[in-house]
């Protein structure tokens, strides 16, 4: 079957029409907004003439660090958020369905998504896809028979269940491989400088990263919900690069003015959300309702919560992916969902706690079978040691055909009601 750049070039398109848009409507009000999506629609746009110009395409889960791949000059592309901008258009329902003719439907939307758009030829796939082994079972049951199927490389870093500097150290080794199976499928040599500059560029950034998360947990809060959760996608694909820090160094010069100024993002903020899993991917408009509606502001997400440290010591190439592999094993959702339910716990509780949170959210994604094993002991702690109640929702973030944009509504009117009336 032969494979187009269609739903690559749908996402550039669209993502840069609603950078025009952003820049039609709100001018020098909301700058910013205007940023993250000019930053994401050159990357797209690049993405989508990858094969077109040649350029080695590598598919990667969230839960790899893309240093690697920029230093090779193979282009990253988290397949995660590729999913998440294809979930608001029809053809996210599309595409599940032609995958549920052929896989099983408990499988995550997530990957269904990704396998249906290949099927139907609207992806050009990959020169190699890479993910870590946990958190995501359903990452272990569907990409390495997606790969077998259509017939491109295939790694999968294997991740300790426990953390310590042994785990560290075998993940910088499994690292070590990667790295050699790079150079084999792409016949380009690894070098020490483009990959040392690669960790100053991420270092740099993450920086400004981890400085914005302290401004961030300001009351009022001077990040927008959008704004929240739109920055993921532009961390996880282009960490690594100059154009991620020039970024990150603008955004977080405004937003210390803002804070230095006690200017929140709404004029009136009453009530302050932390998602601690996931987010309704299909209509992320359901994050300004629950501003405009209720004064309630999202100011903190479980899958934009990097708080691991920068790979701080890049003086050879052993120390270098020792660090990377810390950084991987810290990197959202990896860091939380793999390991003991503490790992979850703590990281939920801590997370609530410095955004000063007056609810917690759960958005339970169906496939996601883990969480909600532990979800009511994650509840009841939550409110016995921050006395917050938190707002369990059963969804697909994916698919709104399991809970629709208008039941995720009416379930807030009622949390709200109970709790905040």
């Amino acid at each position: 079957m032969e494979q187009t750049s269609g739903m690559l070039t749908e996402i550039s398109d669209t993502v840069s029409f609603i950078r025009d848009s952003m820049v039609s409507r709100y001018g020098d009000r909301h700058p910013e907004w205007a940023w993250v999506y000019q930053l994401l629609a050159d990357y797209y746009e690049r993405v989508s003439r990858a094969k077109e110009t040649g350029q080695p395409l590598a598919w990667i889960n969230f839960g790899v660090a893309p240093e690697l791949f920029w230093a090779m000059d193979i282009l990253p592309v988290v397949i995660d958020v590729v999913t998440g901008l294809t979930a608001p258009t029809p053809k996210a329902i599309k595409y599940i369905d032609i995958a549920e003719e052929r896989i099983p439907d408990h499988v995550c939307s997530n990957n269904k998504v990704l396998i249906g758009a290949a099927l139907a030829g609207d992806i050009p796939l990959p020169d190699i896809l890479v993910h870590p082994s946990h958190p995501c079972d359903s990452n272990l049951a569907t990409y390495p028979v997606m790969a077998e199927y259509f017939g491109f490389p295939y790694f999968c870093i294997d991740m300790p269940y426990f953390r310590s500097e042994p785990g560290f150290q075998y993940v910088a080794g499994e690292l070590g491989k990667l790295v050699s199976m790079l150079q084999d499928i792409s016949g380009r040599r690894l070098g020490i400088d483009r990959l040392r500059q690669a960790m100053e560029y991420s270092n740099l950034a993450h920086d400004y990263i981890l400085k914005i998360s302290e401004l961030r947990q300001a009351v009022p809060c001077p990040y927008s919900s959008l704004e929240t959760i739109s920055e993921y996608g532009a961390v996880l694909s282009l960490a690594g690069t100059p154009q991620l820090v020039d970024y990150f160094a603008k955004r977080y010069e405004m937003t210390k003015d803002r804070v230095s100024r006690r200017q929140g993002h709404l004029a009136d903020e009453k009530i302050r959300l932390v998602w601690i899993y996931g987010a309704p991917a299909f209509d992320i408009s359901i994050f300004m309702w629950l501003e405009k509606q209720y004064g309630a502001v999202s100011v903190a997400n479980m899958n934009n919560n990097f708080v691991m440290k920068p790979v701080e010591d890049i003086s050879d190439y052993g120390r270098i992916l020792r660090g990377l592999a810390e950084k991987v094993t810290y990197l959202p959702m990896t860091r939380e969902c793999g390991g003991p339910w503490e790992n979850y716990l703590d990281a939920t509780i801590d997370l609530c706690r410095r955004y000063k949170a007056d609810a917690a959210i759960f958005a339970g994604h169906v496939a996601c079978k883990s969480n909600w094993a532990v979800m009511k002991l994650v509840q009841d702690r939550i409110y016995d040691e921050l006395g917050i109640h938190t707002l369990i929702l059963e969804v697909d973030l994916f698919d709104p055909r399991v809970a629709s944009s208008d039941d995720i509504k009416a379930r807030f009117d009622k949390f709200f009601q109970v709790h905040f009336g």
